[in-house]
Parts: structure tokens; sequence; C-alpha cells
């Protein structure tokens, strides 16, 4: 579980702004959004699987 903590509390975070409209909402600004937060964890999750914490 601690694994998709970080992930569960970045979708939380994104969904609160946009639903907040802290940014502007639109599907573009959205979309972008969603884009920057989908390469984020992927990066995220393939550093951890490169360099797992358990090795270093």
């Amino acid at each position: 579980m601690l694994y998709w903590l970080p992930r569960l509390c970045l979708f939380l975070f994104i969904g609160a702004v946009v639903g907040l409209g802290i940014l502007p909402a639109t599907s573009e600004d959205i979309a972008n959004t969603l884009i920057v937060v989908s390469v984020g964890l992927g990066l995220f999750s393939l550093t951890l699987h490169v360099f797992p914490p358990e090795r270093y």
C-alpha cells in the first residue's frame, strides 16, 4: 500500500486543484495536466524499478 500512497495523494491533489478551479479548467489544460502527471508517475515508477529502495 505504501507504494501506491504517493500516487493516490497526487491524484487527489490534482483532482482538488481542478475541482476547486485553481487552474483554468479548459479541456486542453486538464489534458496537459494529466499528461504531465502521467509522465511524472511513469518516471517515478521507472526510477523505483531501476533503483529499488531495498538495494540502495
